[in-house]
């Protein structure tokens, strides 16, 4: 269960939590629940979270949208390296997906944004739905390593098409250890995509960002 804090001010809130846990004040995740403002007193209500919160409160938004959209669904969770894996198992798999996974991207953005609008924080959720994610990184990755020996054959650089941030992960470490070849993420949103180099070296893969 959530803790909950009340002070006259949400820095005296806070500190109220910090004691509570024994931390420091910025070491402490929360958001403002409530800000009650009367004629001479004033009540600020915070609520302090765990990555557990935030997990289970994607899961039930997920499925919230899934009765909306009348798409009978059932989301699992699971954590690994700081990302919320989350995977959708249901009867309107095509549906969830969407083509080419437009529909599987957005419903990733909205919960995205839903955990941040709840909790303040950026985390990095991915969602996949019947395996399709992981058929996705098979496919990826067979162009890529195909496109790499094109590159390294012709030294003509390439790009690729535009990818979530997972897949360009997927792209540069399956390029990794390409001998003559580095790639790299470039463009903004949307437009964001991988491209394969041809060097004289054989470097470390590059760093991606979301």
């Amino acid at each position: 269960k959530m803790k909950t804090f009340e002070g006259k001010t949400e820095q005296e809130a806070l500190q109220l939590a910090a004691a509570d846990l024994g931390k420091k004040p910025e070491e402490i995740e929360y958001y403002v629940i409530s800000d009650v403002k009367k004629l001479f007193s004033r009540k600020v209500t915070i609520g302090i979270y765990t990555l557990a919160d935030v997990i289970e409160f994607a899961v039930n938004y997920l499925e919230t949208i899934g009765e909306m959209l009348e798409l009978s669904i059932k989301a699992t969770a699971t954590l690994s390296d700081d990302v919320i894996k989350i995977d959708i198992s249901s009867d309107y798999s095509p549906k969830v997906i969407g083509h080419n996974g437009e529909t599987l991207r957005a419903l990733n953005e909205l919960t995205r944004s839903a955990c941040f609008n709840k909790f303040g924080g950026h985390y990095r959720i991915l969602l996949n739905c019947d395996n399709y994610k992981d058929e996705k990184y098979q496919r990826i990755t067979r162009i890529a390593k195909r496109v790499a020996s094109e590159v390294r054959r012709t030294g003509v650089t390439a790009e690729l098409d535009p990818m979530t941030s997972d897949e360009r992960r997927v792209i540069h470490a399956a390029l990794a250890d390409e001998p003559y070849i580095t790639t790299e993420s470039v463009g903004v949103g949307r437009n964001r995509h991988v491209t394969i180099k041809k060097t004289t070296e054989k470097p470390a893969a590059s760093e991606e960002g979301n």
